[in-house]
């Protein structure tokens, strides 16, 4: 008897709340910058949205515009995660979607329009534990050797 796999999951049927509740996460880079990363869906076409935590502020900030005053097109350069956002965001087909950056690989999170706003509610709602989780780990080794003494 062989293995078989169903060609009809589709493996974007989880919201995308839920999704970014359980992907989100706040690590340190190769350059011991902290960064923050979360996936708005899953499957084949679709990745993480990272950043540096000291850009995330700004970024949930832009997306709460185009939330409450809607979307326009502006021409893609070299832009930081918000500008990237900001020429990069579009809805089509009741779809939000948007990049954090450009460039090859780079992903678009895609966003049901009528969850949009709630998506930035969350991501509003995470600024502040986000900033924190990143200093605590950036905390100095040193700091920490100081407090055990």
């Amino acid at each position: 008897m062989s293995d078989s796999t169903n060609i009809f999951i589709d493996e974007t049927t989880e919201d995308v709340i839920t999704t970014i509740k359980q992907t989100m996460s706040v690590s340190l880079n190769d350059s011991g910058e902290a960064v923050i990363s979360f996936a708005t869906n899953r499957g084949k076409g679709s990745g993480a949205q990272s950043m540096r935590v000291s850009d995330f502020e700004e970024y949930v900030d832009t997306l709460e515009g185009y939330a409450y005053n809607g979307i326009e097109e502006l021409p893609e350069e070299d832009l930081s995660p918000s500008e990237t956002v900001r020429s990069t965001i579009r809805q089509s087909d009741g779809i939000v979607s948007f990049r954090v950056r450009s460039g090859k690989g780079a992903k678009p999170a895609k966003v049901p329009a009528g969850d949009f706003s709630e998506v930035v509610e969350l991501l509003r709602s995470t600024v502040a534990p986000v900033v924190a989780a990143a200093s605590q780990l950036q905390q100095d080794p040193s700091d920490e050797e100081s407090d055990g003494e």
